[in-house]
This record gives structure tokens, C-alpha cells and sequence, in this order.
């Protein structure tokens, strides 16, 4: 009888711990607001928007939602969410006819962390080609090559195009991990250099603030799933706000070392909002 009371309480507190998740899960994949299908849907006249596209860190339920501290910023303008959580720079290129549709004045691009992650041994590489069904392994190069084509293709659509310098991942900066966003930072430099397109320096302000805290050597990323995760559950099951997070694990810009907090959000906002402004001020 006692085996199979706590046989129950065993099946009760997994089925607890299913929903839980699963709820999490749905949360987080949430739509972001203002996406594409809603803009298209809208069928707005005469209007060239800015579109924001990448992963998660642009479609703002892992992390604070930098497009709209964009959109209270300018309210004039019109910005359209192109974030997918996961993505990386070819499966954002295999939806760019979308963004094209929206008839974007400017593209903002910030892509690349989980390319970053695919690269760092040959177990993630294997498992995000073969999960992502990718036509080839995950590569710094391939990622440039892709991250050229969205440019030239978005170019040719007539939008101006900028490109993020992607954001540390944790707050280590001499861990591997953040050798090789330095490496896919240099390769979009070259990026922009041959094609003309702006390059928006994202990494580089964070890290500046990292530097003003003396921050730069802890706590690092250690590639497991398990941060994140917990973040998100604090957040969706328990309310918590993303900040409240960060600053509960010792983290400056971000609540699991990948995502932004307000003030990781509020640093690329800043630097795209500055180029917005230089945009209109040359139009």
C-alpha cells in the first residue's frame, strides 16, 4: 500500500512538472507582438516600415523585448517583429520573401547566436543540422555566406540594411565561447564592408558597460540548457520579470547569460535607435 501511495505521488508531482512545462513551453513560443503576419494582415497603405529580424533575442518572450522600447521610442514609425526563437541565419533566409512583403524602408538584423552554439563541438553541430534539417554543417563561414545573401536580398528590395554585432554569451568574455562570437563578429564586419549595409555595434557597447562594472570575467556560459529553462519558468509560472532574475544569479544584461534584460534591451535599442536616426537624418 505505501509503494503504491508514493507511486501516485511520484506520477502526481511528474504530470505537475509536465504542465508546468508545457505551459512554459507555449508561453515562450508565443507570437511576438506585432509580427509579420499581423503586419501583413493589417494591409497597411503607403507605409515602409522597419522591420527587426532574428531569434529570440528579437522576438521578446526569452528575453525583454527590445522592438517595442523601440516602437515607444518612435512612435511615429511602424515596426515590424520578425524574430523566430532558434532560428538561425539560413532559416531566416528561407523566410525572407515575408519580409520583403512588408515593404520595409529599413532591416535590422540581429542573428547568429545560435549559429554560434552550433559551432562549438561536433555534437551541436551534428544535432542543430540533423534538428534543423540544414543543407550543410553549421559554420562561421556558411553564416557570413548566408548572412550576405539576406543582405543583397533585402538591398535589392530597396530596404537599408543594418546588422548587429551579436551580444556576448554569458559575461567571461576571454570563455571559447566568446572567441568565436568575437570570430562571427568580425565576419559580419566584413559582411557590411562588402556590401555596403551598416554595422550596428552591439557587442561592443555591452561589453563597455561589462567593463564600466568590471564584469567581464563571471559568470560564464556553460552551454547547458538548465539556465534558460529555469528563467523562463520564473518568469511565465511565477512572475517574476526577467531583471528580477538577472539579478538574483549575479548577471548584468541578461537572466540566463544568452537573453536580454531590460538593460541588455535597452543597449541594442539604443544602438539601433541611433542608426534610425542617422538614417533620417541623411533621407
Amino acid at each position: 500500500m505505501r509503494a503504491r501511495r508514493l507511486g501516485f505521488a511520484l506520477a502526481s508531482v511528474a504530470a505537475g512538472a509536465g504542465g508546468v512545462l508545457a505551459y512554459t513551453v507555449a508561453r515562450v513560443q508565443g507570437r511576438a507582438t506585432g509580427d509579420v503576419s499581423d503586419y501583413l494582415a493589417a494591409s497597411p497603405s503607403g507605409e515602409h516600415p522597419v522591420v527587426v529580424a532574428g531569434a529570440s533575442i528579437v522576438r521578446g518572450r526569452a528575453s525583454v523585448d527590445f522592438v517595442q522600447v523601440l516602437r515607444e521610442r518612435f512612435p511615429s514609425r511602424a515596426f515590424v517583429n520578425a524574430g523566430v526563437n532558434g532560428n538561425v541565419a539560413w532559416e531566416l533566409l528561407q523566410r525572407l520573401d515575408q519580409i520583403i512583403a512588408c515593404r520595409p524602408a529599413q532591416v535590422v538584423v540581429l542573428i547568429g547566436t545560435n549559429d554560434v552554439q552550433a559551432t562549438l563541438s561536433p555534437d551541436a553541430t551534428r544535432t542543430t543540422r540533423e534538428s534543423k534539417h540544414l543543407p550543410e554543417d553549421p559554420s562561421l563561414a556558411w553564416y557570413a555566406a548566408c548572412m550576405t545573401e539576406i543582405v543583397t536580398r533585402l538591398q535589392r528590395a530597396g530596404a537599408s540594411v543594418a546588422l548587429c554585432s551579436l551580444p556576448p554569451i554569458g559575461q567571461d568574455l576571454s570563455a571559447p565561447v566568446n572567441v568565436v562570437v568575437r570570430e562571427a563578429n568580425a565576419a559580419l564586419q566584413r559582411v557590411c564592408d562588402a556590401t555596403g549595409a551598416a554595422y550596428l555595434p552591439v557587442y561592443e557597447h555591452l561589453v563597455d558597460l561589462l567593463a564600466s562594472q568590471g564584469a567581464t570575467h563571471g559568470p560564464a556560459w556553460t552551454g547547458s540548457w538548465a539556465p534558460g529553462l529555469a528563467s523562463l519558468v520564473e518568469h511565465f509560472v511565477l512572475g517574476r520579470s526577467y531583471d528580477a532574475i538577472a539579478l538574483a544569479r549575479g548577471w548584468i544584461l541578461s537572466p540566463d547569460g544568452v537573453h536580454m534584460d531590460s538593460t541588455g534591451a535597452g543597449i541594442i535599442a539604443d544602438v539601433v535607435a541611433d542608426w534610425l536616426e542617422r538614417q533620417s537624418s541623411t533621407a
